[in-house]
């Protein structure tokens, strides 16, 4: 059956199976094994270690992964290869190369692909040691290779009449074109074991077709399901639509997306007074933070809405001096919150930006969108939107001031820039999870860098929830409306929270606060949070687009692995905490 099969292969400790002696010559378990007192290698086993130091990262990770493959006993597997060409693993497509300095490797990720076209959800990380280029860790999945003809039949023109036709059957009328030219990709439906080529339109302006919800549920339908706040966003979708039949097989939401600086500061709404960098032209001083790639703008109550939308400030907000006193409580707010962002994910994390490449973080407050449903200037949400942070404002106050709620919208972009998980029942509910996860831990960590994890505040969003009370409630999602086990899980319509997106995600969040309060026999922290944190945010950057709870499991597990190859005491302590954590909420 085509089904994908799951990867999570640690080559730090010596846990590779009989048939994979050749992986086990090419891992960092074989090539420290002589610092432990093993005897050295014989020439021949030398020479491929040597061979393989002396690679570039891309060839030494798909020497990896080829060796892998070819020796998993999967005949699947073994496919991928491509036995009948010369190279290594030809139809894996390399997409980015980086430092994982805490593992002292380096990260390559790869797109699987078939006949040049990507197949949706086919995706694995190998880390490689930094000096050796020998196997650290495999993660990911990847599907059986298509046989269907790889020629499409209809034009994208063809492809996106069909999806407006399809949008009248169900009263939706689809006007203009797409914003961007479709990609083909091969999309594999695990339900039917079907396999399609599809042409993939990204961020049509298009509903989903209503369903019902089922009856008895196990739990109350929470209000508020929104990372922020209902009927903020028009909706936006990605959709799969048949390249030899027109037909739509699938779809998801879009979103849940050489200067000198000088020192600023202001007062934000708490009357906190914050400091912060920007540019100056010796008469005006600009949020702009040249060293962290910051920018904060004014949107002037601009609708979000207008098509074409309204233009964009051409420069950032000012003062004419660094201190912006209380004068601009919201501008503060959003550039100093970013700045709190940024500075756990490079500090903490050894990540570039949002997409560890350095983009700019771009923050937008005074914005107004009409499909919110308030008159001007009112518009109560806060949104990572087309790659910018956007902010609203109600009764008077900016949500630039939620420094939780900037914080979960901020990952979004960092999971849009890396697993790519889709908005979609399971692995929406997961890629919202992560959001939350660092959400909380950025608000709680400073000034202690971190504080004790017995001092957190576990809810999120106070004040924004029904009632005026929490969005979520990390410690006990039931008290936020959330089921917190698996066992009450029922699949929901996509056009119902994108499948219960924002419901489900209390099962996961459930589990890791189990395992940031987890402590060993002793009282000590089963994981100590600065390295659970760090642990978490590589497994969600190893994760894939269709990746759902038990994934995040099973990566988390095999990371922990990589970390602790060389402490098998501590590595049994981390184990049996993740176990018992995930386990106590159902998560195999």
């Amino acid at each position: 059956m085509p089904q994908f099969r799951d990867i999570n292969v640690n080559g730090a400790a010596d846990l590779l199976g009989v048939g994979q002696q050749r992986l086990r010559n090419l891992s960092r378990f074989q090539t420290e094994a002589v610092s432990r007192g093993a005897p050295p290698p014989g020439p021949e086993i030398a020479n491929i270690q040597a061979r393989q130091a002396a690679s570039n990262d891309e060839a030494a990770s798909r020497a990896v992964l080829q060796t892998y493959l070819e020796d998993a006993g999967s005949e699947v597997l073994r496919e991928i290869t491509a036995p009948d060409r010369p190279e290594l693993v030809p139809d894996m497509q390399l997409v980015t190369s980086s430092n994982t300095p805490d593992l002292n490797a380096r990260s390559i990720s790869y797109q699987q692909s078939a006949s040049s076209v990507p197949i949706f959800g086919g995706r694995v990380v190998v880390d490689i040691d930094a000096d050796e280029k020998s196997l650290v860790a495999i993660n990911g999945k990847l599907s059986p290779m298509p046989t269907e003809n790889p020629v499409a039949t209809l034009s994208p023109a063809d492809a996106w009449s069909h999806l407006q036709t399809w949008a009248q059957g169900y009263g939706e009328v689809l006007t203009g074109l797409p914003t961007e030219p479709p990609s083909l990709t091969w999309h594999l439906d695990e339900d039917t074991d079907a396999w399609a080529l599809v042409y993939h339109f990204r961020s049509v302006p298009l509903p989903v077709p209503q369903e019902p919800i089922p009856a008895g549920l196990p739990f109350a339908i929470p209000e508020g399901l929104c990372c922020v706040r209902d009927g903020a966003r028009p909706a936006l979708y990605d959709y799969f639509v048949d390249a030899k039949d027109g037909s739509v097989r699938f779809y998801f939401s879009s979103a849940p997306t050489a200067d000198i600086p000088v020192p600023m500061k202001g007062l934000d709404y708490q009357n906190h007074d914050r400091d912060f960098f920007g540019l100056s032209n010796a008469a005006t001083f600009f949020l702009v933070d040249p060293l962290r790639n910051i920018a904060t703008y004014d949107y002037g109550n601009a609708d979000l809405d207008l098509v074409p939308p309204a233009p964009f400030p051409s420069q950032a907000i000012s003062h004419p001096t660094n201190n912006f006193g209380n004068t601009r409580p919201d501008a503060v707010a959003a550039h100093y919150h970013a700045q709190v962002v940024y500075d756990f994910y490079n500090n903490v994390l050894k990540r570039d930006g949002i997409d560890d490449k350095g983009m700019a973080l771009v923050s937008v407050v005074n914005v107004w969108a009409s499909s919110g449903g308030s008159p001007q200037p009112d518009w109560g949400n806060a949104a990572w939107w087309k790659g910018k942070m956007w902010y609203g404002q109600e009764n008077g106050q900016s949500f630039a001031k939620y420094l939780d709620i900037i914080a979960h919208e901020l990952t979004h972009g960092v999971t849009e820039t890396s697993s790519k998980l889709i908005y979609r029942r399971l692995s929406g509910a997961l890629n919202e999870s992560y959001s939350d996860i660092f959400g909380i831990a950025i608000a709680n960590w400073w000034p202690g860098a971190p504080n004790p994890v017995s001092t957190w505040t576990w809810q999120m969003g106070v004040g924004l929830g029904p009632g005026g009370g929490a969005m979520r409630d990390f410690a006990n999602p039931a008290a936020a409306g959330q089921p917190d086990h698996m066992n009450q899980y029922q699949v929901l319509p996509i056009s119902f929270d994108q499948g219960g997106v924002h419901i489900y995600s209390g099962i996961h969040n459930r589990a890791i606060h189990l395992l940031m309060t987890a402590q060993t026999p002793t009282g000590d922290a089963a994981f100590p949070i600065e390295e659970l944190m760090l642990l978490l945010y590589l497994t969600l950057t190893r994760l894939t687009p269709t990746s759902e709870f038990g994934d995040s499991r099973r990566t988390l597990e095999n990371v922990v692995g990589v970390y602790h190859a060389s402490d098998p005491l501590t590595l049994a302590v981390r184990k049996q905490a993740i176990a018992d954590a995930f386990g106590a909420v159902g998560i195999t």
